[in-house]
């Protein structure tokens, strides 16, 4: 097992891994944020429902990553969670695409009908 993962020889080491972890994770984090604060308008209840669920279970990765600090469990967070939140943002991203393009009643912001 330990010829398989890495094996940190100091706490600089061990903190940089970490900050890396739960910044990938933040980073995976801020789009879905953002669409739950700015989809809710344009995209139809279920597609809204979608996001919002996506937005949950990225908040809850996200929470665990922030736990899981010893380097071995924090590496397999890492190999594991990495690939599947970035096929779950591709995944939401076509979905709210298509929620966005079947919906014609798009709403133009206040700020652009005065430019």
């Amino acid at each position: 097992m330990k010829k398989i993962l890495p094996v940190f020889k100091d706490e600089r080491d061990r903190a940089i891994a970490v900050t890396i972890i739960i910044l990938s994770m933040f980073l995976f984090f801020i789009p879905s944020l953002l669409g739950v604060l700015f989809l809710k308008e344009q995209l139809s209840e279920s597609a809204y429902a979608v996001v919002k669920a996506f937005f949950n279970f990225e908040l809850m990765l996200f929470l665990v990553s922030l736990l899981f600090v010893i380097p071995i469990i924090g590496w397999i967070l890492a190999f594991i969670l990495t690939p599947l939140m970035m096929i779950l943002n591709v995944i939401i991203a076509i979905l709210a695409l298509c929620a966005i393009a079947k919906n014609t009643e798009v709403k133009v912001p206040v700020w652009y009908e005065f430019i």
